[in-house]
């Protein structure tokens, strides 16, 4: 895909560029925020704010043929300021009982979600928004060889947590230690106890037998559900920009990125330290931040101020910087609500039937 024209018509500031930007991408990056959110509003204010973002900083990309992972890393900033809990359930259904394979869905689901969340979604967007390995390493933040060693090391992953679904499906029978195991379970499968099982597994003649052969990373995410944007998010998300009485909004949103990369991509938050754990037991944190880079960014005093003039003077069209900024200290609370004419819906719920364990497996299980 061509984004040339699209990086041009957004640095000549075209009033239709941010329109063409969306027809291109909003599919696509929705899907990805309601995949790290599981929240259909929380999914919308990440698109929303990505394009905002994108907009106001659209010169600091130095390379116009990798808009596309500049958006995502983006969109992965905005979800970062958004993270669910470990236990928020997605409103959507994750599976069907008219599905041949609604067992396997389930299964494939909750492996993806016992992932640690950097081989989470190095897999999703490896796999179901086919990014390549360098564009991985930019979206991440990280150096080309770790991201190609963090991506190897999620495969394996993936098979370790499939496999302790799996066995965590055939229940406690026929085998001592994996009832002693999953007896050890509070609620959902940890990486930790689903490293236990993968390595009991691997020595037990009865749970061996269970143990998926080949695990295709692209079959387990072709099971996960699969969304689009909702009708009318387009005009929501397009209002933002035509609004006069969100140009403040937009310029709060804009001047919550100040840090880049020498290639323009935005730096990535670091993880809490709970969130680093791998799933290996005695394996260091795979999402510690590496070391500065050469070509990084540092922070520079006063530096969120100088970006909040110039985006002032972009944003607004006229008038001073100043009164920009005093425009947004005083507007802020009210320009924070997610949409200005769209009302909070309560989450639709999952059946109880299609979140709770099946008896039983429907047809054959494969998962290469």
């Amino acid at each position: 895909m061509n984004d040339h024209p699209l990086v041009e018509g957004l640095r000549a500031r075209d009033p239709d560029a941010p329109i063409a930007v969306y027809a291109a991408y909003a599919e696509r990056l929705y899907a990805y925020c309601w995949f790290q959110l599981r929240g259909r509003n929380a999914a919308q204010v990440a698109l929303r704010d990505t394009f905002v973002v994108a907009e106001a900083h659209i010169d600091k990309l130095r390379h116009p043929d990798r808009f596309g992972p500049w958006l995502y890393a983006i969109a992965r900033l905005e979800c970062a300021r958004r993270t669910p809990g470990r236990n928020q359930r997605p409103d959507l259904p994750v599976a069907s009982h008219d599905q041949e394979d609604v067992d396997q869905r389930l299964m494939a689901w909750r492996a993806v979600l016992t992932l640690p969340p950097i081989a989470r979604e190095l897999l999703e967007l490896r796999v179901r928004h086919q990014l390549s390995v360098p564009d991985l390493a930019a979206v991440f933040d990280l150096p080309l060889k770790e991201a190609q060693t963090r991506l190897d090391r999620a495969h394996a992953e993936l098979e370790t947590v499939l496999t302790a679904q799996v066995l965590a499906h055939q229940g406690p029978y026929g085998c001592e230690r994996r009832a002693v195991l999953l007896g050890e379970r509070r609620g959902d499968l940890t990486p930790r106890l689903s490293a236990r099982l993968m390595a009991h597994a691997q020595e037990c003649a009865v749970c061996g037998a269970f143990r998926p052969r080949a695990v295709s990373a692209a079959k387990v995410y072709g099971l996960l559900p699969q969304v689009v944007p909702p009708e009318g998010l387009r005009l929501r998300v397009m209002s933002c920009f035509l609004d006069p009485e969100l140009v403040s909004y937009r310029l709060f949103v804009a001047t919550r990125v100040t840090e880049f990369t020498s290639d323009g991509f935005p730096l990535q938050p670091r993880r809490p330290a709970a969130q680093s754990r791998a799933a290996t037991p005695g394996r260091t944190g795979l999402l510690r931040r590496p070391r500065r880079q050469p070509g990084r960014r540092a922070r520079r005093p006063g530096a969120r101020t100088a970006v909040m003039a110039v985006l002032a003077l972009i944003l607004c069209g006229e008038g001073s910087p100043q009164s920009a900024c005093s425009s947004v200290r005083t507007t802020k609370t009210q320009a924070l609500r997610p949409w200005a004419t769209v009302r909070n819906r309560r989450p639709r719920p999952i059946s109880r039937s299609i979140t709770n364990e099946t008896p039983g497996l429907k047809g054959a299980v494969g998962w290469a």
